[in-house]
């Protein structure tokens, strides 16, 4: 059997067929061995930092440095894949990584109840500051008005002396006063601000000094009673055996306004006392009324108003002129009712 020769151009491809063969079993025999795997994610690709203005120098180094090692690793991966029958390697090659901290701020989220936590304490802490503050304490009090008081009376007599201005109530000032001092008539009280009290008051004037059972009080025009405090001159002095008949309380008056005696017979004593012999202290007893105690030995009652007042002083003085002239010695003459004058 006679074999055909060859073409050249058969005979070239077997060799590149041959070539082929021999790369690709070269290829399957050293690449589990020594060739790693290139994956995409484990390429750290460069990352532009934040630009520092102490090293800018050295930020744009790493930047050049890190893209000319990945231009020059793909560059040999694709001369060893693109040409067939040449040895391949695989060259490891770090592309440089830049690990950038962030400044952290951290904002917690509050909720409505925190929110109203914090609002409660620190109203707290403010309240209490300003309880606590000297600025906020009563130390002093603006007086005006007083005659015989003093300041220091007055303060004294706030009731808040020393504590802070939020528990200082005009109403409750103005009672603690009155009940404090009954020779006050009137009193306003203001408070502001950080620690003042503006207090204005109207004393009570004094027209009768009332002996009684051993002790002493004063009388006004409206017939309350009150004690002395410090000196007035001038004061009509009256000695009773017993406390005014007929008082009673009035409810439509507060209790530092009730009447001790009648105003009519305050006016009365008044009126009378011109007539008071000198030297001698005008009287009263509950059931002949006013009078006093005359130098030549008797008494002399005028009753408990000013009815005729100016007649009983005509009546009263004809009977003592008839006493003398006839040599009697009474020891009581009343001339409280005019139709009906008496003597003991």
């Amino acid at each position: 059997m006679t074999t055909k020769p060859a073409s050249p151009r058969s005979e070239l491809v077997r060799q590149r067929r041959s070539t082929q063969k021999r790369t690709t079993q070269s290829s399957r025999r050293t690449t589990p061995s020594t060739r790693q795997a290139y994956r995409s994610e484990a390429v750290h690709l460069p990352v532009e930092t934040r630009r520092n203005a102490t090293r800018p120098l050295r930020s744009a180094a790493v930047k050049k440095h890190s893209q000319s090692s990945f231009t020059r690793g793909a560059a040999t991966l694709r001369s060893s894949q693109g040409r067939p029958g040449r040895k391949s390697y695989d060259v490891a090659f770090s592309l440089g990584r830049t690990d950038v901290h962030a400044p952290a701020l951290t904002i917690p989220h509050l909720g409505p109840r925190w929110v109203s936590a914090g609002l409660t304490l620190l109203l707290s802490f403010m309240l209490y500051t300003m309880w606590t503050a000297s600025t906020f304490t009563v130390s002093a009090a603006d007086v005006s008005g007083n005659e015989r008081l003093t300041a220091d009376d007055v303060y004294g007599g706030l009731g808040v002396a020393g504590q802070p201005i939020f528990k200082a109530v005009p109403a409750q000032i103005q009672e603690n006063l009155r009940t404090a001092f009954p020779d006050l008539e009137a009193v306003t009280v203001h408070v502001s601000l950080p620690n003042r009290i503006a207090v204005q008051v109207v004393e009570r004037k004094p027209l009768l000094v009332w002996y009684q059972d051993g002790k002493t009080t004063w009388i006004d025009s409206k017939g309350v009673a009150f004690m002395p405090r410090g000196d007035v001159q001038g004061l009509i002095k009256v000695a009773s055996t017993g406390s005014p008949a007929g008082i009673t309380v009035d409810p439509n008056k507060s209790f530092h306004d009730q009447i001790f005696i009648d105003p009519e017979m305050v006016n009365a004593i008044v009126a009378l006392s011109p007539d008071v012999p000198a030297g001698v202290s005008m009287t009263f007893d509950p059931q002949y009324g006013m009078g006093w105690q005359d130098p030549r030995g008797w008494s002399a009652y005028f009753g408990q108003n000013l009815k005729d007042i100016q007649m009983k002083l005509v009546v009263y003085q004809s009977i003592v002129d008839t006493f003398i002239r006839q040599g009697i010695q009474p020891t009581l003459i009343s001339v409280e009712f005019l139709d009906a004058p008496f003597y003991k």
